[in-house]
């Protein structure tokens, strides 16, 4: 049995964080627990079992979104702490290896931010940046800056931030958690491409960019913040002339194989990895149900997809050996997941 989390977006009391189990003999999938939050959780990560979570505010008033942390013990989260943020709502985060820091990424006013971490808890904000840029993009969604997806390098040089509003990924310096532009180091992308998620190979030399509105994947060689574009690649098929927008992008532990999910296509893309060039090839897609906001990858054997317009859990099984990618029957109704996360 396989213990993972699910964050939903569920209306009222539905909203919260889902604690699922999956039974990798027979893909039943089966709810734990629920725990209720005051706030939708946007995002989680987990990191030396502990699950951290970006809440994107559910009031009008300032009085709620920010961060939480809860220790993960056998099949129970024990809350550490929520750190309230006076409104201020985050969509992504990641930890860094000293377990010191929090970055967070606020794509509603485009920004940065830092926080303070002591044995778990999140205990003050550091300090937060506003992005400057806009886009082309004609259904609005570029107007200003949106900062989606926030990570740390390799080298752990830089902390980087991923803007699908001002089409860049800023690239900041940081000691002790304060967090400084580099802007020689920037990263721009062609004007209108929207990107969402970046993520990089496991020996660090490549870094693959998911752009939810150009509905393309971009490759790039990096090298002490340095980033040379290699290749571009679609997402969605040539001929699909249905509106659809490119969502998470993740890879096998393997670095063999990454997979795009398609909101509007309705699909999960599979790309063959070539380790050498950091190039990838399409191999084929897999439909899913509506709106596949993120999925997650299980032991290189299963990829459980969160169908945040279905309201479902779908459980895909894969052969990497074999290139196979295949939809099981196995699914369980949740309301409007959008993140999925497990040890």
């Amino acid at each position: 049995m396989k213990t993972f989390y699910v964050a939903s977006y569920g209306k009222n009391n539905d909203k919260g964080i889902y604690i699922m189990r999956l039974n990798e003999e027979t893909l039943e999938m089966q709810r734990v627990q629920q725990i209720v939050t005051q706030d939708y959780p946007s995002y989680m990560i987990t990191k030396d079992h502990v699950l951290y979570v970006a809440y994107k505010n559910a009031s009008s008033l300032n009085d709620g979104g920010g961060l939480g942390s809860f220790s993960i013990y056998k099949d129970e989260l024990i809350l550490n702490n929520n750190y309230n943020s006076s409104g201020r709502s985050y969509t992504h985060l990641c930890v860094d290896d000293t377990l010191c820091y929090i970055f967070a990424a606020n794509y509603h006013i485009g920004a940065t931010a830092s926080y303070q971490l002591d044995n778990k808890t999140i205990t003050q904000k550091i300090s937060a940046v506003r992005h400057k840029g806009l886009g082309p993009d004609l259904l609005k969604r570029q107007t200003g800056p949106h900062t989606h997806y926030v990570g740390i390098t390799p080298d752990k040089q830089f902390v980087y931030s991923v803007d699908l509003g001002a089409d860049k990924v800023v690239m900041y310096r940081f000691h002790q958690g304060v967090l400084l532009e580099d802007a020689d180091y920037t990263l721009n992308v062609i004007p209108g491409s929207g990107p969402r998620h970046m993520i990089f190979s496991y020996d660090g030399r490549f870094a693959y960019l998911v752009n939810e509105i150009a509905n393309n994947i971009m490759v790039f060689k990096y090298s002490e913040g340095r980033f040379t574009l290699i290749q571009a690649i679609h997402c969605i098929p040539r001929h699909f002339k249905g509106f659809s927008s490119a969502s998470a992008i993740r890879m096998t532990s393997t670095g063999e194989h990454l997979f795009v999910s398609n909101r509007g296509h309705d699909s999960i893309a599979m790309y063959r990895v070539n380790k050498e060039s950091g190039k990838i090839s399409l191999l084929y897609m897999v439909h899913t149900g509506k709106g596949p906001r993120d999925f997650h990858i299980i032991n290189d054997q299963f990829l459980i997809v969160g169908c945040q317009g279905d309201n479902q859990l779908q459980v895909l099984t894969f052969d990497e050996d074999n290139e196979k990618l295949l939809m099981s029957d196995s699914t369980i109704d949740l309301p409007a997941p959008v993140c999925i996360a497990f040890e």
